[in-house]
């Protein structure tokens, strides 16, 4: 030790002791500005590109399977299935499909195509996986189901929008598969993989955050280093100033702000992806869902009158996730009560649900504006919707008018066809933040797979440039 501590005694001894330190600090510099990118990277990754999509696409394939059943509903409540049943393509056929049959055909694509996206996220899962495959099995079994539906329906040969007995009996074997084992088992998956998103972005943003001090202190010590490298040579060797060394100071000052600049920008890039963009789209597309399931059970009282109550209920409960009121235990309440608390509060009213201003979204919403109008619409289809089974009472084809006829006077159709249309703007402004946040993140990160290595270079070429000519003074 004493032996290794004498060198430090002479100018050469300190000379390579202070490069040693620049160059330690200049490694653990290059060191933390790789982690702190690869962070970035990988969670922009895990939110933007990988894991983030693959959970909207669950979400989509929940709204899918909601847009399904309204079909199905819509062509039986109409008398349409002759246009369901029938197959162009068979030999001598000259049957015209009906346009629902076709939405529900691609509607049906594209949640057996969300499912396969969220069998790829299970990987590694086995009870994940499980329920995907039997998201599929289920999609099967209810088109053989909705299928037997619209045959007996067409045998009764019904005038009139309630269906027979048989026929009621095998829809509400359909609806059952679907709204009881079928949307469940989606919505679950959308939860699950959410969890693994929000767990990918929490760990990937602190490490950014972390990242961000650890490459201003690396940078500072780095400085502090050359300075007191520059301050040493100036006095041992009576120089004002080493121009290699003030070259390499600058481009350690330059570095470091820059490094730091990008994980500050990094992390504001994540939390837009996810705040911004992730989190909203998968709640607006969540009740955008249910405002549809919600629309179709109005149509089930129509089909199945004499399970009236049992579809009053699921009306209401999913109006109360949309706006939940506490207390509202009948439809006509919830209605009342939810009149009477508009206006009531500038947030919005104060209750939960995924309308309500407990909840996070009315922060966005609120900087979109139309948060008003989106209320009082969603109160006036409330109100519109529950009159349909008024109506009906009048005659079974006014009934019918009344659900689905946009030039009917009463109008929950018209009403919620706006709230579904505001739905999707809503979703289509989210999905544009979060795609302009993946895209800037994408580009601040680009220079940065070859830049802290270049850089590094250049700054240690400088050093040696700096050290090497007084070094070889005293060769």
């Amino acid at each position: 030790m004493p032996s290794k501590l004498s060198g430090l005694r002479t100018v050469a001894g300190r000379v390579r002791a202070l490069t040693a330190l620049a160059a330690v600090a200049l490694t653990v510099l290059f060191t933390v500005l790789t982690v702190g990118a690869g962070d970035a990277r990988e969670g922009l990754d895990a939110v933007g590109h990988r894991e983030g999509p693959m959970v909207v696409a669950t979400a989509d394939m929940y709204l899918a399977l909601s847009d399904m059943d309204a079909q199905v509903t819509g062509v039986l409540l109409a008398g349409g299935e002759e246009g369901w049943l029938c197959d162009p393509g068979a030999e001598g056929s000259d049957c015209e499909r009906g346009s629902p049959r076709y939405v529900y055909d691609i509607r049906r694509e594209d949640a057996q195509r969300a499912a396969l996206e969220a069998a790829r996220l299970t990987r590694g899962d086995p009870v994940r996986g499980q329920t995907v495959q039997s998201v599929l099995d289920g999609l099967h079994a209810y088109d053989q189901q909705v299928q037997a539906a619209m045959e007996a329906g067409r045998r009764e040969g019904r005038p009139a929008v309630a269906l027979g007995r048989d026929a009621v009996q095998k829809y509400r074997a359909a609806n059952a598969l679907m709204t009881g084992n079928l949307l469940p088992k989606a919505y679950n998956l959308t939860l699950d993989g959410t969890a693994d998103v929000d767990a990918a972005y929490r760990e990937k943003h602190a490490a950014v955050e972390a990242g961000w001090l650890r490459v201003v202190g690396a940078g500072l010590a780095l400085m502090a280093a050359l300075g007191a490298l520059q301050i040493f040579l100036a006095r041992r060797f009576r120089r004002l100033l080493s121009v290699p060394l003030a070259a390499a100071l600058a481009g350690t000052l330059a570095l470091t702000v820059s490094g730091a600049s990008l994980l500050a920008t990094e992390a504001d890039h994540m939390r837009a992806v996810k705040t911004a963009g992730f989190d909203p789209v998968l709640q607006l597309t969540r009740a955008r869902a249910i405002a549809q399931g919600l629309h179709t059970d109005r149509g089930r009282l129509l089909l199945d009158p004499a399970d009236t109550d049992r579809y009053d209920q699921m009306y209401l409960e999913k109006s109360q996730k949309l706006l939940y009121i506490p207390g509202a235990t009948r439809p006509e309440t919830y209605i009342d009560e939810l009149g009477s608390r508009l206006g009531t509060d500038e947030r919005g009213p104060d209750v939960g649900g995924l309308f309500g201003s407990r909840n996070g979204a009315w922060v966005d919403w609120d900087a979109e504006g139309g948060r008003d109008e989106l209320l009082k619409g969603y109160h006036t289809y409330q109100t519109t919707a529950w009159m349909i089974p008024t109506v009906a009472e009048d005659g079974a084809q006014r009934g019918l008018r009344a659900h689905m006829e946009p030039r009917w006077p009463y109008l929950p159709n018209v009403y919620f066809r706006h709230l579904d249309e505001d739905f999707d703007a809503r979703i289509s402004h989210h999905e544009f933040l979060k795609g302009r946040a993946v895209a800037g993140g994408d580009r601040a990160l680009e220079p940065w797979t070859w830049l802290p290595a270049a850089a590094t270079l250049a700054i240690a070429a400088l050093i040696v440039a700096g050290v090497w000519p007084r070094l070889s003074e005293y060769r």
